[in-house]
């Protein structure tokens, strides 16, 4: 009787533990839709913790972009593979040459492991999709980039940025979150240079004033190369109409 009693307790245990784990994982994707701006505590793993259903990919230690727990686990696999898959003596991208049949994954610009086609494809979707799957996109670090608000229009304002440390020649996606939309809004993109820089202030887009906007928007910095989100500082250009 006493065996029967302590397994119901543990049962019992297990079960609310399993309702709050739900529970939290449907107020932090809550969170993110309504664009509430998470707290310390919804950020157990950090200012890159994922949304619920993603897990870190890391392809390299450093890659903390969010993934299905499927494409973490293939993106192991594949790492495990790497020698397998390469030219044994070299070839004409040096010793990281693929065999045929087989690309660099490129989850970095520096990832060489030789994986099929579509895990390159799926890499580079992962990257661009690295902003949605953050608890708070807007509690990543400050990166490499800074950006200025340029005002004096009825409407709304002119957005420019400048920096560096970004993938050569890749793509840097800008966008806004803490202004109450269905995650991120996107606000432009320029293209960094052989050097990973954005030299002066380049425009990235127009931002138009939107009602019921009462605090300044977070900016957010993707190097699509990378799948790396970081943050660029903040603008006031949403609530300032008139």
């Amino acid at each position: 009787m006493r065996d029967t009693r302590s397994t119901c307790v543990r049962r019992a245990r297990f079960a609310r533990r399993a309702t709050a784990v739900l529970a939290a994982g449907a107020a932090l994707a809550t969170g993110l839709l309504t664009g509430a701006q998470a707290t310390a505590a919804d950020l157990l793993s950090g200012p890159y913790t994922c949304v619920n259903g993603y897990v870190w990919r890391e392809a390299v230690p450093s890659d903390l972009v969010c993934v299905t727990p499927q494409i973490r686990s293939q993106t192991a696999t594949e790492n495990s593979l790497a020698a397998s898959r390469r030219m044994p003596n070299g070839g004409p991208y040096g010793p990281d040459t693929c065999l045929a049949g087989y690309v660099w994954r490129e989850t970095t610009p520096a990832d060489h492991v030789c994986v099929p086609p579509a895990s390159r494809d799926q890499a580079r979707a992962d990257n661009a999709n690295a902003p949605w799957r953050l608890v708070d996109p807007g509690a990543t670090p400050r990166g490499g980039v800074s950006v200025i608000t340029e005002y004096g229009y009825s409407t709304g304002a002119y957005l420019k940025a400048t920096g560096r440390g970004m993938s050569p020649n890749g793509t840097v996606s800008f966008y806004a979150v803490g202004i109450n939309t269905i995650g991120p809004f996107s606000l432009g993109q320029l293209t960094a240079d052989a050097a990973g820089s954005i030299p002066g202030y380049q425009y990235v887009g127009f931002i138009g004033c939107r009602s019921g906007v009462t605090q300044p928007a977070t900016v957010v910095v993707l190097d699509r190369k990378s799948g790396l989100v970081t943050t660029a500082g903040t603008t006031d250009a949403f609530r300032s109409c008139g």
